[in-house]
């Protein structure tokens, strides 16, 4: 299959590169433009993308245990563009996104690809540094991260956002990816699991903070329509 770039081997100072306290999570912020074709119309194919990629790592090796990817943009239809949203999850029962990190010398390698009605991979990778992730920046306490990360994305077929489950665009492109660090330390440091990261949200001093589907759902994002066969 076309997952040679997740086979990479991992070289990592276990006692260097993660913090001492459990499992911590990273929220990148995703950027991608996909300009291909889609063959449901026959018809060149421009589809922008954000996204919030949640990656749950283990402090034992760097794993990743858990992710999360949603992406949202504006879906085709005419004559006003839709605005919403797709969720992708790597442990549950849809099986829909696959994901891996590891880490040569000072460099952080981020790949993850989804699985049907999705097929698309996006590889990338950045430099990375000792980063307060939520504990502080005593001995331990640091993560071992990225702030930017950069690489390619590929689509070979299938869905991305709409305007319908038809939809099966091919095309390439660059992405590139931020790392949210002002959310990282507030999720981690106040113990949110992932689903209040990503769906309910959670109470901070007395004040609920809103999940990552709740901010889009604010801003007018609707679940995209998916494909039914």
């Amino acid at each position: 299959m076309r997952r040679l770039m997740g086979l990479a081997v991992l070289l990592v100072v276990l006692s260097m590169c993660v913090p001492s306290y459990g499992n911590f999570f990273l929220i990148y912020n995703v950027s991608t433009t996909v300009k291909g074709a889609d063959s449901a119309t026959d018809a060149k194919a421009t589809v922008a993308l954000k996204g919030y990629l949640v990656l749950n790592l283990t402090d034992a090796n760097g794993y990743v245990v858990d992710a999360n990817l949603i992406m949202y943009g504006n879906d085709a239809n005419t004559p006003k563009k839709q605005k919403v949203y797709v969720q992708l999850n790597y442990s549950d029962s849809a099986d829909y996104l696959s994901a891996d990190v590891w880490y040569i010398g000072d460099l952080m390698f981020v790949d993850f690809w989804g699985d049907s009605p999705w097929d698309f991979e996006i590889m990338l990778q950045g430099k990375a540094s000792y980063k307060d992730v939520g504990w502080g920046t005593g001995p331990g306490d640091e993560a071992w991260a990225a702030s930017s990360i950069k690489g390619v994305n590929m689509v070979w077929d299938k869905f991305l956002l709409g305007p319908n489950g038809d939809q099966d665009v091919s095309g390439t492109a660059t992405a590139s990816a931020s790392l949210d660090l002002k959310t990282t330390k507030l999720v981690n440091k106040n113990g949110w699991t992932q689903e209040n990261i990503v769906e309910t949200g959670g109470t901070i001093a007395g004040k609920h903070q809103n999940s990552l589907i709740e901010i889009l759902t604010a801003k007018h994002y609707n679940p995209a329509v998916l494909p039914t066969h």
